[in-house]
């Protein structure tokens, strides 16, 4: 069959106009935005400031994030810094911490509970107990002349159960104090009294801080012996009274107490622990055998502290390290 020159040439004249239309559509600018009837190129440009205005944007909001994120530190800094202030003030004053009252109006304190009272330097508050109820109040003071006066002193009103306890005269000689004096006792614990007008002792209190306790002890020896198992931790809380820690394989939770009757006296209770498989489950035996024949606490050193049972031995000796990691 012999196909003509002109058929030839009207078939190829249709693949070109083919291909050109294919060519317009794929070089066709978008009718919409900046490229709009500019081609290729304007689709390139229009592109590009899509581009750079959100980068813009993420660049724009990474800096209120920042600014956010600073100001939000910095407010955190500033607490810290009051915090580690009122720390330092504490420590430098010596009304801090907690005071058992041992007489009052010229009686021994009684109560159903032991009455105390705890001087917070930082708030110029005064908390505690005056043997049945709850007792807070303002405070001011001069260390320089020795000179104090309790205000909106205020005590819940739980019924007492004894009537014989000295808890309405705990109330009457706070607010007739006007000065103190502090003094050293016999066992180097401090003697703080509270003297009105006159100058006549109103009360005599004696100073039990144990917040030397408080912070995550590493467990040294038990009973003498040295622990041969790491990771034995206690955390120590005295005002949650709280006590967290870890036998080196379980977790140990328990209630730690204090006694506002004997110098550095504590007991821990309700001890409960985790049940994991332990390769020598001995030493948490030990452990908690310790913690529960406990009868006081004393500091050692800078960074060790030990429990005493109530033969007069040491059950155990901890000393400062970080934090548990639960």
């Amino acid at each position: 069959m012999k196909i003509s020159n002109n058929k030839i040439m009207i078939a190829a004249l249709g693949l070109e106009m083919s291909i050109g239309i294919s060519g317009c559509y794929i070089l066709r600018p978008s009718s919409d935005g900046e490229g709009s009837g500019k081609g290729l190129q304007g689709w390139v440009e229009s592109e590009k400031a899509d581009a750079e205005k959100a980068a813009k944007a993420v660049k724009d909001e990474s800096k209120k994030v920042a600014k956010e994120a600073k100001k939000d530190a910095d407010k955190a800094m500033s607490k810290v810094n009051d915090k580690i202030e009122h720390i330092a003030d504490a420590q430098n004053n010596p009304l801090s911490g907690d005071w058992a009252v041992e007489k009052v109006l010229g009686k021994k304190a009684v109560g159903e509970t032991a009455p105390f009272i705890k001087f917070v330097p930082g708030e110029q508050r005064i908390y505690g107990n005056n043997g049945c109820n709850i007792i807070n109040g303002a405070y001011k003071t001069s260390v320089a002349d020795k000179t104090i006066a309790f205000s909106n002193l205020a005590t819940t009103m739980m019924l007492c159960a004894d009537s014989n306890i000295t808890d309405v005269e705990i109330g009457q000689a706070l607010g007739m104090t006007v000065r103190y004096a502090i003094e050293n006792g016999d066992n180097t614990d401090s003697i703080l009294k509270f003297y009105d007008a006159e100058g006549k002792e109103v009360m005599e209190l004696m100073h039990r801080d144990f917040h030397f306790l408080d912070g995550t002890w590493a467990v040294i020896t038990i009973d003498g012996e040295k622990v041969n198992i790491s990771g034995m931790k206690l955390a120590l809380d005295v005002d949650e009274k709280k006590m967290h820690g870890n036998t080196g394989c379980n977790i140990i939770n328990g209630e730690l107490e204090t006694d506002m009757d004997a110098a550095n006296s504590i007991s821990f209770s309700k001890i409960a622990m985790t049940r994991m498989a332990c390769p020598d489950s001995g030493w948490e035996t030990r452990m908690t055998m310790a913690l529960e024949e406990a009868v006081t606490a004393k500091k050692v050193s800078a960074d060790e502290i030990e429990f005493i049972g109530s033969n007069g031995k040491q059950v155990m000796l901890l000393k400062k390290t970080s934090p548990i990691e639960d």
